[in-house]
């Protein structure tokens, strides 16, 4: 029996550095000194947002602070806010949120900067800048402005639009919508015949836009301001042999939709480049935690994917 109880205890010991190693990669509490920033995603498994979680550990090894990439799986608002009462309560150094609908942040955003944590909101701003110290987001003027440009030259013609967004108050696919609207303010031939949103749901999107195009046959044009569901749309315009016939230009060069550009499913997406979104946000908070000044808003430009460049996109960030 001792002989047995030794040799456990040799074990133990043999192990226990293991052990306390793996902790100290997993748990910011067994280095006091590192600064810890908290990343709350809208859809944290989402390949987009996969992308800004690689920027963001990017950033981390960088300018080594300790980086935890947290978030909801389907756009969970409450959840979110959750997530954020929780770090707020840790007294995290710095936290980074895409804030989907910003009003309803305000409560949980006010009681971090009472507690003075730096906050950055990503895609979607604060209701108002008090509530953030920087903002970070591709130029969704600018991307709604060139997507309905390229709509209208792909088309060739008089286009009659569907649009689909992910939701109706998604606030940076409102501003692409109102983009595309003043686009075609002053074309007489230029129409949007149906609105949708698919819930950023693949499964449910295929239901909606199937039911778009057998109640507006008239449509040769689609508006997509998300990425989720595009490649299932692609799918279904060449089920229908619709693809020559409906243009459709969506959102976000992942695999999946840059598959169905290269097999002329689909005739193009916006690239909003999460990974710099991610990478940037953390390079922010490490300079803020840092003493060190940031831009209060930075805009950058979103790339145009055709079959022309597709196979020039990688669809996973470095």
């Amino acid at each position: 029996m001792k002989k047995i109880s030794f040799l456990f205890t040799l074990l133990i010991l043999c192990l226990l550095p293991g052990l306390i190693f793996n902790a100290c990669k997993s748990n910011a509490a067994f280095d006091p000194d590192r600064k810890r920033v908290i990343f709350i995603s809208p859809q944290k498994d989402l390949p987009v947002w996969k992308q800004a979680e690689n920027g963001f550990l990017q950033a981390a090894e960088k300018y080594g602070f300790y980086a935890e990439w947290q978030g909801s799986d389907d756009c969970d608002l409450e959840e979110m806010t959750r997530q954020i009462s929780i770090a707020t309560a840790e007294a995290v150094d710095a936290i980074i949120i895409c804030p989907l609908t910003p009003d309803i942040f305000d409560e949980a955003l006010t009681k971090a900067r009472e507690k003075e944590i730096p906050v950055i909101t990503v895609a979607v701003d604060a209701s108002r800048p008090a509530l953030r110290d920087s903002f970070i987001s591709p130029d969704y003027e600018k991307m709604g402005k060139a997507q309905a440009a390229a709509l209208h030259e792909a088309v060739g013609g008089p286009m009659n639009i569907g649009v689909i967004m992910s939701t109706y108050d998604s606030q940076n696919q409102i501003i692409q919508v109102r983009e595309l609207e003043n686009y075609i303010e002053e074309r007489e031939d230029c129409h949007i015949v149906a609105t949708a949103q698919d819930f950023a749901n693949p499964v449910m999107g295929m239901s909606i836009f199937t039911e778009m195009l057998e109640s507006h046959p008239e449509i040769n044009a689609v508006f997509v301001t998300s990425g989720d569901a595009v490649s299932n749309y692609g799918k279904i315009l060449k089920e229908k042999d619709l693809q020559d016939d409906v243009i459709l230009i969506g959102m976000d060069a992942i695999e999946a939709n840059l598959q169905a550009i290269k097999e002329h499913e689909i005739y193009g997406v916006m690239d909003q480049d999460f990974y710099t979104m991610g990478y940037l946000s953390g390079e922010y908070a490490a300079k803020l935690l840092d003493g060190t000044s940031v831009p209060s808003e930075t805009l950058y430009d979103s790339l145009l994917v055709t079959a022309e460049n597709a196979g020039q996109i990688p669809s996973e960030a470095p």
